[in-house]
C-alpha cells in the first residue's frame, strides 16, 4: 500500500502493519487513509485482524503532532479511522511490541483483544501538552479501563509499562520476546476455530454494552439468526462425532 503502512491477508488473517519508525509510527492523514482503504477491503474471508508494528519499534505515537499544529490535521480524523476499527464485524488485536505514545493507546484499546510485550513503556501525553483528547476516544478509554485509570493516564499523564497494564487487566496477554508471535499465531488459530456469526453477534452486543446502546429485541434476533444458523447444526454434529467443526458463517 505504501512505505509507512502495509497491509496482507494470510489464511484469513490480515495483519495491518504500521512502519513508518523515523516517526515513531505517528500517523498523518496520508497513513490514516491508507489504514481506511485497508479496513474498507476487509470481507468475509477475513476472519482476524493484526494491527502492529516491527518488534522493537514504537507501536504507534499516536496523531502526527506537526499536522495536528499546522492544521493538517486535527482529533477528529483520527477519532473517525479508530472508530472504525472499534466496529469492525471481526475480532481486531493489538500487537504491541515496543512503546505506546498518545493516540496509539486509544488504537489499542479500539481493539478487541491486545497482547504486548513485557517491559513496553506506554504514556498518553496530551495534558503534558496543553491538549484535551479527543472526546469519542476519551470515552471509550473510560469506558474500558474505568475512570480510576483513566485519570492516570489521561489527566496525570502517569507513564505506565505494559507488565502494569497487564496486571490491571487493560492487557490480554503478555509475552517475552521469544514467546510472542507463537501466543498471536496461537489465538489466532483459536479464534478461527469459532463460529463466525456468532462471534460477530457478540463482538456488536458486547460493543453495544460498553456504550449504553444495547437494544434487547435487536439482541434476541442476532441469537436466534444464530440459533438458525447452519453453523449451529454444524457445531452440535462436529461436537457429537467428536471432531473439528467447519464453519461457513451462516
Amino acid at each position: 500500500m505504501g512505505d509507512t503502512i502495509q497491509f496482507s491477508v494470510v489464511d484469513q488473517v490480515a495483519e495491518l502493519l504500521l512502519c513508518n519508525q523515523g516517526k515513531h509510527n505517528a500517523l498523518g492523514y496520508q497513513e490514516l487513509d491508507l489504514i481506511d482503504q485497508a479496513l474498507a477491503t476487509i470481507d468475509t474471508g477475513i476472519r482476524v485482524l493484526l494491527i502492529r508494528s516491527p518488534v522493537g519499534a514504537t507501536f504507534c505515537s499516536g496523531a502526527n503532532l506537526d499536522q495536528i499544529l499546522s492544521g493538517d490535521l486535527d482529533g477528529e480524523r483520527f477519532q473517525s479511522t479508530t472508530n472504525r476499527i472499534a466496529s469492525l464485524p471481526i475480532p481486531t488485536i493489538a500487537c504491541i511490541s515496543g512503546p505506546v505514545f498518545g493516540g496509539g493507546f486509544e488504537m489499542a484499546m479500539s481493539c478487541d483483544f491486545r497482547i504486548a510485550l513485557s517491559g513496553q513503556k506506554l504514556r498518553v501525553p496530551a495534558s503534558a501538552l496543553g491538549l484535551c483528547y479527543p472526546p469519542e476516544g476519551l470515552l471509550r478509554m473510560t469506558r474500558r479501563l474505568g475512570s480510576s485509570l483513566a485519570r492516570r493516564l489521561l489527566v496525570a499523564a502517569e507513564p505506565m509499562l505494559t507488565d502494569e497494564l497487564y496486571r490491571l487487566g487493560v492487557l490480554d496477554f503478555l509475552c517475552v520476546e521469544s514467546d510472542f508471535e507463537q501466543t498471536i499465531s496461537d489465538y489466532c488459530a483459536r479464534l478461527l476455530q469459532l463460529a463466525p456469526l456468532a462471534v460477530s453477534a457478540m463482538l456488536d452486543l458486547i460493543r453495544e454494552a460498553e456504550t449504553g446502546a444495547f437494544d434487547i429485541d435487536k439482541a434476541r434476533a442476532r441469537a436466534r439468526q444464530c440459533l438458525d444458523s447452519t453453523d449451529l447444526q454444524e457445531g452440535l454434529l462436529a461436537q457429537r462425532s467428536r471432531r473439528s467443526p467447519v464453519f461457513k458463517g451462516h
